[in-house]
């Protein structure tokens, strides 16, 4: 499956504008994770592997609203669709962003970036939008640390799960904050922010 065909697959499968967004917004945190990770390496960018990381942010929901109604289903009906069309740590890693449901535990650096950013990326959105010009150009890492650290902003937003990114990438969670923030940014006309 390449990307453009991805894409399209989720097009099929979600009909909300913002859940496509949640999508996007994660496939670049991804990347940008992905590139980060391997930058100390001094490699050239392995163009497949990252390929993969990028398909798992692209997909990772696409089968929420279908599962809405049964949350354990989440991700498995995905599964079930995607299984001859995508490698698979790709279907591993989609399940194991579900781990609550799924009991699929994330292993892999790819399995636990999904797992920190796509909490990270909503509580972006939220703070974007309630800047006075709603653009992601307009904020900064520590406007977002800041709403970060405010409870009761974007509750919704597990923190827990994005401070994973300590732990399970050994990265600092502003270091973290910062590549998601600066990958969302890139792609902001998409987001409409």
């Amino acid at each position: 499956m390449t990307r453009d065909d991805a894409y399209a697959f989720l097009n099929q499968m979600v009909k909300s504008e913002n859940l496509i967004k949640h999508h996007l917004a994660c496939e670049a945190a991804m990347i940008g994770i992905y590139n980060w990770i391997q930058k100390p390496k001094n490699q050239p960018i392995n163009q497949e592997e990252q390929a993969k990381w990028s398909m798992v942010g692209l997909l990772h929901d696409a089968d929420y609203e279908e599962s809405k109604e049964h949350p354990e289903k989440h991700t498995l009906i995905l599964e079930e669709k995607l299984k001859d069309q995508v490698p698979q740590d790709v279907i591993y890693a989609i399940k194991a962003h579900n781990h609550k449901y799924t009991k699929v535990s994330p292993k892999s650096l790819m399995d636990w970036a999904i797992v920190c950013c796509d909490e990270l990326t909503g509580l972006i959105i939220a703070a974007a939008l309630i800047h006075p010009d709603k653009k992601l150009s307009s904020i900064d890492l520590n406007f977002v640390m800041n709403r970060y650290k405010e409870k009761s902003f974007a509750k919704g937003a597990d923190r827990k799960s994005i401070e994973n990114c300590k732990k399970h990438l050994e990265i600092k969670l502003e270091d973290f904050i910062s590549i998601v923030l600066t990958s969302m940014q890139q792609i902001a006309p998409s987001l409409g922010l």
